[in-house]
């Protein structure tokens, strides 16, 4: 299920929803953390190509072009508070529409850091 936070208009998904946005569309699981892409995608059991890292920091300094290439990508983060955040940006200053993945890896896994 989608939910949107009424905020900032937020797109939320689970991580069915998640998964599915990628497959369907070809976009990525987007890992805003420190570890490995490998690592998250053991964590989060798909295919490693599946996953991309960005340090959530850059997000803030992107110009609209680069920033446009994140559209329809699913954020990831530990718990889902930087990737509603990096989302919450994207759509205002760029109005970029990227997901959140609710809970974060936290939400699938488990505590696993």
């Amino acid at each position: 299920m989608i939910k949107i936070n009424a905020a900032a208009a937020i797109k939320e998904v689970g991580f069915a929803d998640a998964l599915r946005i990628a497959n369907s569309t070809g976009t990525k699981l987007v890992w805003l953390g420190n570890e490995s892409t490998e690592m998250i995608a053991g964590f989060l059991n798909v295919n490693s190509e599946m996953v991309i890292r960005m340090d959530p920091r850059k997000v803030y300094s992107m110009e609209s072009k680069e920033a446009e290439e994140l559209s329809g990508h699913v954020l990831v983060c530990y718990h889902g508070n930087t990737s509603m955040r990096v989302a919450g940006f994207l759509k205002e200053k760029h109005g970029v529409e990227a997901y959140s993945l609710s809970g974060g890896v936290t939400a699938v896994a488990g505590e696993v850091f």
